[in-house]
């Protein structure tokens, strides 16, 4: 695990590397260092302060959806805990939810079901606000005077769109027919079974098949749960809108560190928006480093930031956002994982 996680990390490195030699190469080193330079200090906290109460904001969301009593700080921890795995794992995303309902179940002698039920719901959920804060920011896109697209930038916002509301749409589907998410686990472990047979001899995807189902139960049932729990869901559901709300200002932040304030609003929420959602679609990248910065940097040229402002704001608000995060979630994974 220790040899797995070191390699994913130096992965990580040289991607990053990869990215700050091509964003430099793009506006001139001396340009790039000259922006870095006069970057206001006061207003570049800023950028931490919101991104933190990011982070913050959706731990909250996931104290409301579950049962079990513990302290928002330990919450916080786990939360950072697993968005170091998320940043250093190619898994959709999601490959530090394990670890958070690991982590949480560890900690308050919860089911693992129980747990894992509470960390997916609050990926769920916090999906709904993202969607409605990117439909908001189209909204506006669209109302601006003289705003106008070409055939294939109305295909791509077209697909990025439709992308995150298919996704949410799955999501609920197989939240509503436990049948056909029974019928999804059995039929990817049949299609992994011979990569698996690799790694592990003998194995046998039918041997596991009452383990899965019963797994499926479990986590149906802690689901169910949360369902029931009407006022929780409406907190933690105003919490992750804050969450969302507190990202975009980060970046926010970062523009106005670096002196520029003649940035729309739905230019902010739509790039913002599209870079997450093309965060998705690499599996084979680690939080979507380099998908997300290209993306970015992209978007804010072609909504016409100068292009070392837009090259240098997304530079530092990943700084912030993907680097400082999976620095702060490493302390807190290796802090957590030491018995006490």
């Amino acid at each position: 695990m220790e040899r797995f996680r070191t390699k994913n990390i130096w992965f990580v490195v040289i991607i990053g590397g990869v990215i700050l030699a091509a964003f430099t190469n793009e506006v001139g080193l001396e340009t790039f260092i000259s922006r870095i330079s006069n970057v206001s200090k006061p207003l570049f906290l800023l950028v931490i302060l919101f991104n933190f109460l990011n982070i913050i904001a959706f731990t909250i969301t996931w104290k409301f959806l579950i049962s079990a009593d513990i302290s928002i700080y330990k919450l916080f921890k786990f939360y950072m805990a697993g968005t170091f795995i998320n940043n250093i794992t190619p898994t959709f995303g999601t490959g530090g939810e394990p670890v958070k309902a690991m982590l949480l179940g560890r900690d308050t002698c919860t089911s693992k079901a129980e747990c894992f039920a509470g960390v997916v719901s609050q990926r769920m959920l916090n999906m709904f606000p993202f969607l409605v804060i990117g439909g908001l920011g189209v909204g506006l896109l669209f109302s601006r005077p003289g705003v106008s697209f070409g055939t294939w930038q109305v295909i791509a916002l077209m697909f990025s769109i439709g992308l995150a509301f298919s996704t949410f749409g799955l999501v609920i589907y197989f939240y509503i027919r436990k049948d056909k998410l029974s019928s999804f686990v059995h039929s990817l472990i049949r299609f992994f079974a011979p990569f698996i047979g690799f790694v592990k001899k003998g194995f046998d995807h039918r041997a596991y098949a009452d383990a899965v189902e019963e797994s499926i139960n479990s986590f149906h049932g802690g689901l169910r749960n949360i369902h029931n729990n009407r006022s929780g869901i409406i907190k933690a559901t105003l919490f992750s809108f804050l969450g969302w709300v507190f990202d975009i200002l980060a970046i926010y932040a970062v523009f106005l560190s670096l002196g520029e304030t003649d940035i729309h609003i739905s230019i902010m929420v739509i790039t913002y928006t599209i870079s997450m959602i093309s965060g998705w679609l690499p599996l084979f990248l680690p939080g979507g480093l380099g998908v997300v910065d290209g993306t970015m940097a992209y978007l804010f040229i072609f909504s016409g930031v100068p292009i070392e402002v837009a090259v240098v704001a997304t530079w530092l608000y990943r700084l912030v956002s993907y680097v400082l995060n999976t620095v702060v979630g490493a302390f807190y994974l290796r802090a957590s994982l030491k018995p006490e």
